[in-house]
């Protein structure tokens, strides 16, 4: 199954993938990393990948050394070659694939080509140059404030507030450069352009410089919305000695200058026409500076958004909207959709109401994101249905497993387990082993070695399992822990077959030998006995009483025997109802001597089993002769049988003293009984006969209130799959 789900997501993947064996041989590749390189399936396969150029042949080296170690490769970008010579950008993933001994037996590399990526960031880099220059050697002042403490001052406002370097400005408070009448009002007035995010007017107000002299100047806030609520950028003009309107003219040439280079899309829209659109918004939709002037707004909004657009405009037109963010998908002059975010600010522009909009093309954005998405749901896909099972915890809460969890736990749905701690599923005694596990765990980017813990499941029962944690860093922006259960029942169940198994073995051949050496001897002995007891007719009671010990050592190096050298079963259908009829006829006589009543309560339409008669019968009598014995004080036996799917269930009822726990667990071994005069291998060879027909024998037991032993058989022997006899003993 795991392999045909490896396959499907190979050949669904818009990733190169290719595996490759712990020399670097190529075992399998998908499509997409034949389309990636050039190079064809047939001439790949078998070969080392001729992917790497030379110059990165040690850098690649250097990786594969990395993941044969264990390690995982995530993420690294690199240069690859294609088959005719040429390069591209390109994001490796190398996984080590391991066995279930946990040696290294191939490796899964995973491409993706980010060629485009690497241009984009090239190009935002020289974008965001071209705009730090530009802002950095401005000639007009501008200072940045983060809560009125100064974290960025540009070389204008560094020579314009008379200090050497812009060092001697950050991280001091702005209200300390003003005058004494104006503090409170700057203060103030910041406070309130940040609660309505918008920009200020123009103010007046004097400075004093490091060197305590005094300056006019004109200020305007900005709020900052990409670093917090309390940033904002000042834009300062020294008008010390200048007439206001050469003032308010070089601002007005300053404003223009930075919209003109922007690079943000910037338009006016007045009266449902452009009558502005800086260059950078007529390239962002691929029109001309003209074009761009020439269309509506609607033009540059995908028709489904526009109407939500258009009804926001008019109510910010209105004056009951001052500004109003949006991201809407635009439309190039080409047809091309883009993804867009932005902000619509209503101001005047000669005299009459306009908008002024500013628009960012996120295109590249959104699509990252909606990748990054569509992998994280990928993945989250693939551990919520992955056969191991995964919890995550965060300081010990679950907040996250996946099926194969729920399915060890016990639980019906995953409000049964959220936001509980892991430790609740953890056996008290081993509480603090656990916890000292989950602390580990976050120490280290390592994964725990599997510790071996008792969990307790929903419903109650209890299970061994063993776990293993790791710390995932920025899981949902938090550091949480990992954790993979694995149920240790069948394991556990396995060991304790083959214990018991060895057992037998052992009992087997000890059987063999006991009973060869004790048999002729116990011969003579039986034979000289009744020699003498009937030579000496007074002292009978003895003879008697030494007769019937001998016979019951007999009876006991028979079961020896038994185990030792099993019978050839003999199988054919028989009928249950038959072999229970002729059992409790053969037992009533003892029942009615010890005050016991054996009650059938058997279905007569019972289906014929596949099975040997005269062992079934054997197994009978050994369960309904302990029931009788178990009420040395009278009472009933009560024995139903029924049809159950494709089974036949025989229960064997006593109103006995009950049997412990901690006895039941172990009924079964050799010389295990709760009779003075018992030997335990009754039950052991009734065990074994259950196991060779293919059905199963379980006991049930409270103290004070009895036993019940029930017997399952498969109806259709025929199809069992018997374990040979070696195995048995």
């Amino acid at each position: 199954m795991q392999q045909v789900e490896l396959a499907s997501f190979m050949s669904l993947s818009s990733d190169g993938i290719v595996i490759v064996d712990t020399d670097g041989k190529v075992l399998e590749l998908n499509r997409a990393f034949e389309m990636l390189h050039g190079w064809s399936r047939e001439e790949l396969i078998g070969r080392l990948l001729p992917v790497t150029p030379p110059h990165l042949i040690e850098e690649g080296w250097k990786l594969y050394l990395k993941a044969m170690s264990g390690s995982q490769v995530n993420g690294v970008e690199t240069l690859k070659q294609r088959k005719d010579g040429s390069m591209f950008h390109a994001s490796v993933t190398i996984s080590p694939v391991q066995n279930a001994e946990g040696q290294i037996v191939a490796l899964i590399a995973v491409e993706r080509d980010i060629t485009q990526q690497k241009l984009m960031e090239r190009k935002l880099a020289e974008s965001e140059e071209r705009y730090r220059q530009l802002v950095e050697y401005s000639p007009e002042p501008l200072l940045a404030l983060d809560d009125f403490e100064v974290y960025y001052a540009n070389q204008a406002a560094v020579r314009l507030l008379g200090s050497q370097h812009a060092g001697q400005l950050t991280g001091r408070c702005f209200l300390d450069f003003i005058g004494s009448e104006h503090p409170i009002d700057m203060a103030v007035s910041i406070e309130q352009l940040l609660a309505n995010d918008s920009p200020s007017d123009t103010m007046t107000m004097k400075l004093v410089c490091l060197d305590q002299s005094l300056i006019e100047v004109e200020v305007r806030v900005i709020p900052i919305v990409s670093r917090s609520n309390s940033s904002v950028q000042l834009l300062l003009r020294d008008i010390t000695g200048r007439p206001k309107a050469a003032s308010l003219q070089e601002t007005e040439q300053l404003y223009e200058c930075l919209v003109e280079n922007a690079m943000t899309g910037v338009c006016l829209y007045q009266e449902e026409k452009m009558v502005y659109a800086n260059p950078y918004f007529a390239a962002m939709f691929g029109y001309t500076g003209e074009e761009a002037l020439q269309a509506t707004l609607g033009t540059f909004i995908w028709e489904e958004d526009y109407e939500n657009i258009r009804e926001i405009a008019a109510q910010t037109l209105e004056g009951r909207l001052s500004t109003f963010p949006f991201s809407v998908k635009g439309v190039k002059k080409d047809g091309t959709l883009i993804y867009l975010e932005g902000l619509l600010t209503a101001t005047t522009f000669r005299g009459k109401p306009s908008l002024l909009g500013t628009f960012q093309d996120v295109t590249y954005k959104f699509k990252v994101e909606e990748a990054l998405r569509e992998s994280a749901q990928r993945y989250q896909r693939l551990i919520k249905f992955l056969p191991e099972p995964i919890v995550v915890s965060d300081e010990g809460v679950l907040i996250y497993v996946n099926k194969s969890a729920m399915k060890l736990l016990r639980a019906k749905s995953e409000a049964e387990l959220i936001g509980k701690s892991l430790l609740h599923f953890i056996h008290p005694d081993h509480g603090r082993t656990a916890r000292a596990l989950l602390q580990r765990a976050l120490r280290k980017d390592e994964p725990s070695q599997f510790r071996e813990l008792p969990i307790l499941c929903c419903d109650g029962q209890l299970i061994d399992a063993e776990l293993s944690s790791i710390r995932i860093h920025h899981y949902m922006g938090k550091t949480v822990v990992l954790t993979v259960l694995r149920d240790l029942t069948d394991r556990k169940r396995a060991e304790d077959i083959l214990v018991r198994s060895e057992k037998l073995s052992i009992l087997g051949q000890l059987a063999a030998s006991l009973a060869h050496e004790i048999r002729n001897p116990l011969t003579s002995l039986k034979g000289f006995t009744q020699l003498l007891k009937s030579k000496a007719k007074e002292d009978v009671f003895y003879y008697d009483t030494m007769l019937t010990e001998l016979e019951r050592i007999n009876l006991i190096v028979g079961d020896f025997m038994t185990l030792a050298k099993p019978q050839l079963a003999q199988f054919e259908y028989g009928s249950i109802n038959r072999m229970l009829e002729h059992v409790v006829s053969v037992l009533n006589h003892q029942a009615v001597m010890m005050n016991v009543s054996i009650v059938s309560k058997v279905n007569k339409k019972l289906p014929d089993v596949y099975c040997d008669e005269n062992q079934l019968k054997q197994v009978f009598i050994n369960l309904i002769k302990n029931a009788i014995e178990a009420m040395p004080s009278g009472g009933n036996v009560v024995i139903t049988a029924e049809q159950n799917g494709e089974h036949v269930s025989i229960k064997i009822k006593d109103q006995g003293e009950g049997i412990s726990d901690s006895i039941v667990e172990k009924l079964g071994e050799p010389f295990l009984t709760t009779k003075s005069n018992g030997t335990g291998l009754g039950l052991m060879i009734s065990y074994r006969i259950m196991e060779q027909h293919g059905g199963s024998l379980t006991i049930r037991s409270e103290l004070h209130k009895g036993t019940t032993i029930e017997l399952r058989l498969p109806i259709d022997g025929k199809r069992v799959k018997r374990p040979p006899v070696s195995q048995l003993l």
